[in-house]
């Protein structure tokens, strides 16, 4: 799974069209060596020459956005879905929202632009920038769900933004709403006077009200005040000015007068040879408007020189262009063509001109190299990692039998049990629960692997109901150069103490090895206080219910095959970082017969072992399974994990109608888990009071199904219906 030997780390945050297209290049052409790392907070980035047409519904979304997660690992770079919050150019180090710190070799810029909502007052309460696309476009799907609730809407900036997206508004929301574009300036600023004529007259005819030179001075709550009057809104959106984010210039590299870092011919930082910028947020030495047609032109530039700061190249100038063509959405089947010094064209043709040109672009993202074949053709093929790395049930079983453990009366629960950990009376005093886990990285990216690591470890001392007290690490850490070796090794414990000491779980020690993959395991001792929960103690009579959704192992399936999308990996990585400690903190007062924790050998595999220790049957729907968004489309698509055969052995114990047999939750329910939620069986009596304090704790848990009176005569422990 990991990349051969590195020594040099080239960091890029940001997922700008800039970078983009850097990584599509590395895709192609592999650099050996070098290490990418990819910072950014969203899984999509919106390609900005086809927002407009999404907005006025021409588009879908998947067709305007590229998956950057699906790019990164076509490139073989790190993925973090994170917002820097700090750059420490002397240390070279960045600074994330969720704690972690990278260390880079190289770091590249391209993080955009916002609109500046400080310099206007009651801006930022009441007005919703276009950028970050993301929360713009949320706010955007609650307009359309309820168009009756805003009637009156403002545009504030008359740039080539905020002239598309009124286009785009009143294409989309019709005449029911009024809209108006204001513009501290003229409309179109900087653009031909037959541009500006012909765009002018397509907003009128769409309803479109256009005030010019009307600088806002302050928005309050419903109105918007400019020219010595005040406009009554319901909704205002803000286009206008811009500002770099302020993390730029904290970082005491020089910048620009509005945040922007500065930069020579190069796209090099002017305060540091290893700092690099493109798009938006670069301030080049002869200013340049803020257009997305820069940044694509930058990013071969700063491919090459991205790479000769890696290998001490020479790198080469950016020049940029006098003129460019420019394509601007009128709506929906319009829009207008300006390239001075050629007049200004419009019409429905220039927009499948324009249509043609964005849908080439987005091409370039569609046929990304996979890393690995779509499904293994034999035994020698690249396995899953995570749970899905587990030795099959059958073969750990008979291994398992032949063994003869000394007998020892302090151990109340040990191999001979098949519990979740092992229970152990101390001095007659004390009871140490204490379990381990270990598996290969599921993605190369040591922070979010030690966070999921840990408390994939932990959960096994939750399902037993004890307290997580001290940890041990058994680590193994890819063969890099040293000093890569260290940050890996420094990130993936950083990530791991994170959850441990949210856990009140103390690392003691450990040990680490090199190897040719990341992986990593932890012993965790645990003390118990109260009652044990086990296996054991599921009667006839009670429901089942789950705290997580299934699907863990197809979705990192599909990630190696790089086959994913990048909301439902978003949604899986989620799953993963929620912790099974809220779940026992809400029942650890509760009656609870039966528990478990659903890892390796999936939902059913681990419901046939509660089954089969607590000497009942079980009936569950295949309905009511929970499962991760994108799932079953997978499975249908013939994306698994390599432990399904193994795991689908428990299908034998299974009571399966025919018509059941081709469903894909079927598949859903043997998959392994990593990190994965409880298996509990609680009273009928109890159901209501379960499910509210799990609820409570922030905990959707569902009920699955139900326990039943054992029939020894019968073939099949579990009925699926």
């Amino acid at each position: 799974m990991m990349a051969a030997t590195a020594h040099h780390d080239l960091v890029l945050v940001g997922g700008g069209h800039s970078h983009a297209l850097v990584l599509r290049r590395l895709s192609m052409r592999p650099v050996p060596g070098l290490r990418l790392t990819l910072i950014s907070p969203d899984s999509l980035t919106a390609y900005s020459g086809m927002l407009p047409g999404m907005l006025a519904g021409r588009y879908q979304r998947q067709e305007t956005h590229i998956d950057l997660s699906r790019l990164s690992r076509a490139a073989g770079a790190r993925w973090l879905p994170q917002r820097v919050l700090d750059l420490d150019p002397t240390q070279r180090r960045v600074q994330l929202d969720n704690g972690d710190q990278v260390e880079y070799d190289t770091l590249s810029l391209d993080v955009g632009a916002t609109p500046d909502l400080d310099s206007v007052p009651g801006a930022r309460a009441h007005a919703v920038p276009v950028k970050p696309v993301a929360t713009f476009e949320q706010r955007w799907r609650d307009l359309l769900a309820d168009p009756a609730a805003t009637r009156r809407v403002a545009v504030v900036g008359a740039g080539a933004g905020g002239t598309e997206l009124a286009a785009a508004l009143a294409q989309r929301l019709g005449a029911t709403t009024r809209i108006g574009l204001i513009s501290a300036g003229e409309l179109l600023p900087g653009y031909p006077a037959r541009a500006r004529s012909l765009m002018r007259t397509r907003l009128r005819d769409a309803g479109v009200h256009i005030v010019e030179h009307a600088p806002v001075q302050r928005v309050s709550e419903g109105q918007l005040h400019y020219n010595g009057r005040s406009q009554a809104v319901d909704l205002v959106f803000w286009c206008t000015g811009t500002r770099a984010p302020a993390w730029l210039a904290a970082s005491g590299l020089p910048c620009d007068e509005r945040g922007f870092l500065r930069v020579d011919t190069t796209l090099t930082s002017l305060g540091s040879p290893h700092v690099h910028a493109a798009g938006d947020c670069a301030s080049f030495p002869s200013p340049l408007p803020k257009a997305g047609v820069y940044a694509v032109r930058q990013a071969p530039v700063l491919a090459d020189n991205l790479l000769a700061a890696a290998r001490g190249g020479r790198k080469r100038p950016y020049r940029p262009q006098r003129r460019f063509l420019s394509l601007l959405s009128a709506g929906a089947g319009d829009a207008v063509a300006s390239r001075p010094p050629w007049p200004a064209l419009a019409g429905p043709w220039v927009w499948r001109w324009k249509d043609r040109i964005d849908r080439a672009f987005m091409k370039r993202f569609d046929n990304l190299p996979a890393p690995m074949p779509a499904a293994p053709a034999n035994d020698d093929a690249m396995h899953c990692a995570g749970c899905g790395a587990k030795v099959g049930a059958t073969t750990l079983s008979h291994a398992l039998d032949a063994l003869r453990t000394e007998v020892r009366e302090d151990i109340e629960a040990g191999v001979a049990q098949g519990d979740d950990a092992a229970i152990i009376r101390w001095s007659g005093q004390y009871r140490l629960v204490q379990s381990v886990d270990y598996f290969p990285a599921f993605m190369d990216e040591p922070y979010l692997f030690g966070r999921v690591a840990a408390l994939h470890s932990l959960s096994d001392i939750y399902a037993m109901n004890a307290d997580p007290h001290s940890a041990l690490a058994t680590l193994c850490i890819p063969r890099h150069h040293p000093r890569l070796q260290g940050r890996d090794l420094r990130r993936l414990l950083a990530g791991a103490v994170d959850e441990l000491n949210r856990a009140h779980c103390t690392l003691v020690g450990g040990h680490t090895i090199e190897g040719p993959e990341m992986a990593a395991g932890f012993t965790i001792n645990g003390a118990l206080s109260g009652a044990a929960w086990s296996k054991n103690g599921a009667r006839p009579g009670q429901v089942l219910i789950i705290t997580k959704p299934l699907g863990v192992g197809i979705q990192l399936a599909a990630w190696m095959r790089n086959v994913h999308r990048g909301p439902d990996l978003d949604a899986t990585l989620a799953t993963m970082l929620q912790s099974n400690g809220p779940a026992r903190a809400a029942l650890s007062s509760l009656p609870l017969p039966a528990c478990t924790d659903i890892t390796g050998f999936g939902l059913l595999g681990h419901l046939l072992e509660l089954c089969q220790d607590s000497q009942v049957s079980a009936r569950i729907s295949l309905d009511t399974l929970p499962i991760l968004p994108g799932t079953l489309e997978h499975i249908r698509q013939g994306i698994h994990s390599t432990l399904r055969d193994s795991n689908d052995q428990v299908l034998g114990y299974c009571n399966i109608a025919p018509a059941l047999r081709e469903r894909p939750e079927l598949v859903a329910a043997t998959d392994p888990q990593t990190s994965g939620g409880l298996l509990l069986a609680v009273t009928r009596e109890c159901l209501d009071t379960t499910l509210e304090a799990l609820r409570g704790a922030g905990v959707d848990a569902i009920a699955i199904g139900e326990t039943l009176v054992k029939n020894h005569k019968a073939s099949s422990t579990i009925t699926l219906r």
